[in-house]
């Protein structure tokens, strides 16, 4: 019964969950943990309200599917980004969570033979981790935030990653 009701109000339990952390973070976060939960919101929350209010039906499956793959495009260039900019590491995972759901749509482009549960299990489930992420990062930076002060949000421009030498 208990996982009826979960399954039934999954998707809308997830998004009250992911605006009252936006609110938290908003309130208390660093600069990654708003930019984080921001493009969350803006990618996975706030398209599928606007694609209800248009009538343009499941995003998911159907003729409008271009338009959730062009959002997880832009949600895995945004959030790695924010991964190699931000001095926290769990950026890293958020990022690498929605690589898995950009390679799930890559194999349902390439392979007839996929399940469509596989493909939504792999498409949406890392959305889930990523919120629990973001969750347990804010509470890090609270946590190291009191214990030991303020601390820089970004790295160094001397940090980053230099792919190449000029």
């Amino acid at each position: 019964m208990f996982l009826e009701l979960f399954n039934e109000y999954r998707l809308e339990a997830q998004h009250i969950a992911s605006v009252v952390l936006a609110l938290a973070i908003w309130r208390r976060g660093a600069a990654p943990e708003r930019w984080l939960i921001g493009v969350y919101l803006l990618t996975m929350v706030a398209p599928l309200y606007v694609a209800r209010l248009l009538g343009l039906g499941n995003l998911v499956f159907g003729p409008h599917a271009w338009i959730y793959i062009a959002l997880d495009v832009v949600a895995a260039v945004l959030f790695v980004g924010i991964a190699l900019n931000a001095n926290r590491n769990y950026p890293l995972a958020v990022a690498g969570f929605q690589l898995v759901a950009l390679g799930a749509h890559g194999v349902r482009e390439l392979g007839d033979a996929v399940s469509p549960f596989a493909y939504v299990i792999l498409a949406i489930g890392p959305s889930y981790c990523q919120l629990l992420l973001i969750f347990a990062g804010f509470v890090r930076h609270i946590r190291r935030e009191r214990r030991f002060g303020p601390y820089r949000e970004w790295r160094l421009p001397s940090d980053r990653l230099v792919l190449f030498q000029p």
